[in-house]
């Protein structure tokens, strides 16, 4: 279940810094690889961005035996910042890939709506043996040079045959801002 966190993250933040400067637009029941074909048609803004990832609350149900105690807890209130920099072709071609962290990700996306600077939706996805699945909600805001949004994730059966009898339930607050232009590269020294 772990392994599928960071997958439906950046595919969440991608959607969100895709929607940047769009006009309005509705995407229902639509695989991956439909969502970014429909990326295709967006022009990101180019430049560096900074996201801010924040875990605000996680529980477990049916944990393994053996799992500390308050590993769950452990994580609420972390904080992980990133820098990116989307470099022009990037923002003029977006790949499935760069959505979804991965092909080939089983994820499918349904009641998307961007209008009016707010965004609202759902993406649901299956782990790789097919027994698993996911499922978050996403609701949030953006613009021209930011959003933020938040996802809660029900998750059960995700981590394999130890872990089938476990759920988890994640909610995480996601921002964004572009904070100008990318850094010029170093020079290479000999």
């Amino acid at each position: 279940m772990m392994r599928m966190l960071p997958i439906l993250l950046a595919g969440s933040a991608v959607l969100m810094l895709a929607a940047c400067g769009k006009e309005p637009e509705t995407a229902r029941n639509q695989s991956a690889e439909e969502v970014a074909s429909e990326m295709k048609k967006i022009t990101l803004l180019p430049g560096e961005w900074e996201t801010t990832q924040e875990v605000v609350d996680v529980k477990l149900e049916g944990a393994p035996e053996g799992m500390p105690a308050g590993a769950m807890d452990a994580m609420k209130g972390r904080k992980t910042t990133v820098k990116t920099c989307i470099t022009p072709e990037q923002a003029a071609n977006p790949s499935a890939d760069f959505l979804t962290a991965q092909k080939d990700s089983n994820c499918t996306y349904s009641g998307f709506e961007m209008a009016g600077g707010a965004i609202k939706g759902a993406v649901s996805c299956l782990s790789p043996d097919g027994k698993g699945k996911a499922d978050i909600a996403i609701d949030g805001s953006y613009g021209a040079d930011s959003y933020q949004m938040t996802m809660e994730m029900q998750a059960a059966g995700m981590g394999g045959p130890q872990t089938s009898a476990m759920t988890m339930h994640l909610k995480m607050r996601t921002s964004g801002k572009r904070i100008g232009e990318c850094p010029a590269s170093p020079a290479t020294g000999g």
